[in-house]
């Protein structure tokens, strides 16, 4: 089914930061496991997707937090708050990693990947020597 291109563009100016967030509204668990699904699928790069992402639902470890996060309000009264944590850069070993778990899904022997391995580890050698 074609999208319009208006469509998207209408959809990505809506965006905004919320800077206030009233902390008695919750958002829905079924709405939230969606969100926690689209995020787990977001890509990356190569596919390697260095990231976790950590809710955090404890109050003492929010208050904890609040202080560096520039005492913003919305680390204390957001429904959700998620942590995003980046591997910079990844490493070798996260790229065998992936490797291998890329020819188990696809259900190939590991070395019919090397080309794309040896891609990967040309990239990560490329963004060190940056």
């Amino acid at each position: 089914m074609p999208v319009d291109p208006n469509d998207v563009l209408a959809q990505l100016t809506w965006r905004y930061a919320t800077k206030k967030f009233d902390p008695a509204r919750k958002v829905a668990p079924d709405l939230w496991s969606q969100i926690e699904k689209a995020a787990v699928l977001a890509p990356s790069s190569f596919g390697l997707q260095p990231w976790k992402f950590v809710v955090v639902t404890d109050p003492d470890v929010r208050k904890a937090l609040h202080p560096v996060s520039y005492g913003q309000a919305q680390i204390l009264d957001a429904s959700h708050l998620v942590v995003f944590a980046a591997k910079n850069p990844p490493t070798p070993a996260d790229v065998e990693a992936h490797v291998a778990r890329t020819a188990e899904v696809r259900g190939v022997p590991v070395e019919t990947l090397d080309g794309m391995k040896q891609m990967m580890l040309g990239s990560l050698a490329r963004m060190d020597a940056a």
